[in-house]
C-alpha cells in the first residue's frame, strides 16, 4: 500500500499527463496533470476504453500505444488532436511505450502528453495572417498567380517576384515562407534600396569587430539570422556590381564571409527576391549581371498591377472591410451607391497597398454602417477620370460580396471544395455551410 501511495505521489508530481492502459485498452491510471489538461477527473475515465475517451481519428488508425505495442519501444512526439470534456478542440504531443512485467511480457501501454495548442494556435496564426487566405482576387491574371503558389507549395526553389510597388510582393513571399517546408524557420526581409551601399553590404553579410571605423563589435547580418530559413530581398535590381558579385558566390557556394573576416560561414537558406523593374532589361544594360539574374530567376513570378484586375476591387475592399473591422472594433456593413464606381474607375497607381489605404481611410471617416463616397480620400474624387457622373447601382452588402468571392474561387479551382476552402482561408466544413447560406450551384 505504502509502495503505491508512493507512485501516486510521483505521478501526481508529473507536469505531463500520464496515463496507462491494460492489456484491453482500458484506463488503469490516470495522474492530476491529465485530469487538468483534458477536464476529466480520475474517477470519471477509470476502467474506460481510451479510444471512446479521446475520440480522436488517431485512436482508430494510427494509435501512438498501439505502435509501440507492435514495435516494442517507445513511439515519440506524436501531434493528436482530442476533444476535452468541454467539448473543445486540444492539441496535444504524446510519447508512448509498452509497460512489461518482471518476465518481460507486455502487460499495457504507457502514455505521456502535453498540452500545445498554444504553439499550435500560433501557428495557425502565422500562417492565416501570411499565408494564402490574405492574398485575394479570382481574375483570370490572379489564377495564374495561385497556379504558382501551388506548384511552388513545399518546394525550396529560389522565386524572383515582379511587380509594381504596392502589389504584395512580400505577402507572396511570407506565403511562400508560411506554407513552405521552412515554415517553423526564420522568415528575414530587407529593402535593398532603403540602405546606403556601405551599410547594404553589413546588413546583409555582416561584419567583424575593427573591420572599419565604427565596427566596435560583431554584427550579425541577415543571411546568418535567416540561417535554416527564408531570406526575402526586395527591390534587388538596386544592388549595386559589388554586392552583386558576393551574391552570386553565396548562391554558388552557400557560404558568407562577414565584412572584415577572412572565415567562411555556412549557410542554408531558401532565397525569394522581389523588384519592380525589369530585372532583365537591367542585365541587356549591363546594370545587372546575366549570370546573377539566371541564379535569382529559377521561377520568376509576375504580379499584376490592380488596374490591370479591376474585376478583384469588389473582393479585396470586402477583404479589407473584415480586416479594419475587427482591428477597429467596427461593424461596417459594405459601401453604398456610387462607391464602386469610383473605385473601379480610378486608376490605383500605388496598387493593393493604396486601396488597403483608402479603405482605412473611409473607416475612420464613415458615420453609418456602409461607406459612402463622401467617405473617401479627396484623390480619389477629385481625379480627373472618377469626377464624372455615373449611373447609381445597388448597395453592396457583406454577404452580397462574400458570395461572388466564394464563387469566383469555386470557379477557379475547377469547383474542387478543398482547394477553394484552401485559398479563401477557411476550412471544408465552413465552406460548405457558406455554400448551403447562399445557395451556391442550386
Amino acid at each position: 500500500m505504502e509502495n503505491n501511495h508512493l507512485l501516486e505521489s510521483i505521478l501526481n508530481s508529473i507536469s505531463e499527463g500520464v496515463m496507462t492502459l491494460d492489456k484491453d485498452w482500458r484506463i488503469a491510471s490516470w495522474n492530476r496533470a491529465a485530469e487538468k489538461i483534458t477536464g476529466y477527473f480520475r474517477e470519471e475515465v477509470l476502467g474506460t476504453e481510451c479510444s471512446k475517451l479521446f475520440k480522436s481519428p488517431i485512436c482508430r488508425e494510427n494509435c501512438p500505444v498501439d505502435r509501440a505495442l507492435s514495435c516494442g519501444h517507445p513511439y515519440q512526439d506524436v501531434e493528436v488532436a482530442i476533444r476535452n470534456k468541454s467539448n473543445e478542440v486540444i492539441h496535444l504531443m504524446v510519447n508512448a511505450a509498452p509497460l512489461y512485467d518482471r518476465d518481460g511480457i507486455i502487460i499495457g501501454g504507457l502514455e505521456t502528453f502535453r498540452d500545445v495548442s498554444q504553439s499550435h494556435w500560433m501557428q495557425e496564426e502565422l500562417e492565416r495572417h501570411y499565408g494564402y487566405d490574405n492574398i485575394v482576387g479570382g481574375s483570370q491574371s490572379m489564377r495564374k498567380v495561385y497556379e504558382s503558389l501551388d506548384a511552388l507549395m513545399n518546394t525550396d526553389t529560389t522565386v524572383l517576384i515582379q511587380g509594381e510597388s504596392g502589389t504584395g510582393k512580400e505577402l507572396i513571399a511570407r506565403a511562400l515562407h508560411f506554407c513552405g517546408p521552412r515554415k517553423d524557420k526564420a522568415f528575414v526581409a530587407i529593402n535593398c534600396s532603403a540602405l546606403p551601399e556601405g551599410v547594404l553590404e553589413t546588413e546583409l553579410f555582416g561584419h567583424v569587430k575593427g573591420a572599419f571605423t565604427g565596427a566596435i563589435r560583431n554584427h550579425v547580418g541577415k543571411f546568418e539570422l535567416a540561417n535554416g530559413g527564408t531570406l526575402f530581398l526586395d527591390e534587388i535590381g538596386e544592388i549595386n556590381p559589388a554586392i552583386q558579385v558576393k551574391l552570386l558566390r553565396v548562391l554558388e557556394e552557400r557560404e558568407i564571409q562577414r565584412v572584415g573576416d577572412n572565415r567562411s560561414v555556412k549557410i542554408d537558406i531558401r532565397l525569394i527576391t522581389a523588384t519592380n523593374k525589369d530585372l532583365y532589361k537591367k542585365v541587356l544594360e549591363d546594370s545587372f549581371r546575366d549570370d546573377l539574374y539566371y541564379r535569382l530567376s529559377v521561377f520568376p513570378l509576375h504580379l499584376p498591377p490592380l488596374r490591370e484586375r479591376i474585376e478583384d476591387i469588389p473582393f479585396l475592399v470586402s477583404h479589407f472591410i473584415t480586416k479594419f473591422n475587427k482591428q477597429m472594433g467596427k461593424s461596417i456593413q459594405g459601401i453604398a451607391d456610387g462607391v464602386l464606381e469610383i473605385l473601379e474607375l480610378y486608376p490605383w497607381p500605388g496598387n493593393v497597398r493604396e486601396l488597403a489605404n483608402a479603405v482605412e481611410y473611409a473607416f475612420v471617416h464613415a458615420r453609418s454602417s456602409l461607406i459612402h463616397p463622401g467617405d473617401l480620400p479627396a484623390r480619389l474624387l477629385n481625379s480627373p477620370i472618377t469626377s464624372h457622373e455615373r449611373p447609381a447601382k445597388t448597395p453592396m452588402n457583406l454577404d452580397a460580396v462574400e458570395r461572388q468571392i466564394i464563387v469566383k474561387a469555386l470557379e477557379a479551382a475547377d469547383w474542387k471544395k478543398s482547394v477553394a476552402a484552401s485559398r479563401l482561408g477557411m476550412s471544408r466544413a465552413t465552406l460548405w455551410r457558406k455554400i448551403e447560406k447562399y445557395h451556391i450551384g442550386q
